[in-house]
């Protein structure tokens, strides 16, 4: 395993961050720490669906939905996309690797490493620098997979007592088609998509809480799966630390 290492600068950043609330900064870690990172997430065989259920977080093994019947699937699919309709809900793959970490449930793993990577000195000061922030004190993290038919729905990630102050997404998909759908998508008060962000590999994607944003369809056609570490620069002491 290599030393993970920044290749980007917050300088050339920070005013734009500033006035937009959001940026786009591509080529953001070293060649091999960016490929490191990607072949893991690429070759990980275990992930949570995760998905909304009456309002409350669901998470299930992603691998027992190949046992079930048709029927199973589309009842599934109805729980799914009926809150959709009119509301908040997301379907999508994760490893909860803040939780996982703290927990110590995944005994030497590489993910444990990425943890400590974005809760290290460079990745928090670049958080500190890009958003003017100094009051940032830790990165809570998960990995992401979106495949055909997955999506976050339109929301902003203020949640009372989280002290969270801008949202990062590590791209890793090496190649990907606009065509397919799943941008990060920036909405104004009249729901008009005013910006958004293909996931560029080894970019890095960070905008200001709160920010109405979804990450689009990905389409069923879509032949990758949409690969990403993401999460929040948050102020104060990290509560499961210690």
């Amino acid at each position: 395993m290599n030393a993970m290492r920044l290749a980007a600068r917050p300088e050339p950043y920070h005013r734009f961050f500033t006035e937009t609330g959001r940026i786009h900064v591509p080529n953001f870690l070293y060649t091999d720490s960016a490929k490191e990172i990607h072949e893991c997430l690429s070759t990980q065989e275990q992930w949570n669906l995760v998905f909304t259920r009456k309002g409350k977080h669901v998470d299930i093994g992603a691998d027992s939905l190949d046992q079930w019947t048709p029927e199973q699937h589309r009842q599934f699919d109805a729980i799914v996309h009926e809150p959709a309709q009119t509301g908040f809900q997301y379907l999508y793959k994760n490893i909860p690797m803040y939780d996982m970490y703290h927990q110590k449930l995944l005994p030497a793993h590489f993910l444990n490493d990425v943890f400590e990577f974005l809760n290290s000195d460079a990745f928090l000061n670049f958080g500190r620098a890009l958003t003017g922030r100094n009051d940032i004190g830790f990165c809570d993290a998960q990995a992401t997979c979106y495949e055909a038919g997955h999506f976050l729905t339109c929301h902003d990630d203020a949640t009372e007592g989280k002290n969270r102050v801008a949202a990062y997404v590590l791209n890793l998909t090496p190649q990907w088609n606009p065509d397919w759908g799943g941008a990060l998508q920036f909405y104004d008060d009249d729901n008009n998509i005013e910006a958004g962000f293909g996931p560029s590999y080894n970019a890095l994607n960070v905008f200001r809480i709160p920010c109405r944003h979804a990450v689009g369809f990905v389409a069923p056609f879509a032949t990758a799966s949409r690969l990403s570490i993401t999460g929040w620069f948050r102020s104060g002491e990290d509560p499961l630390a210690g």
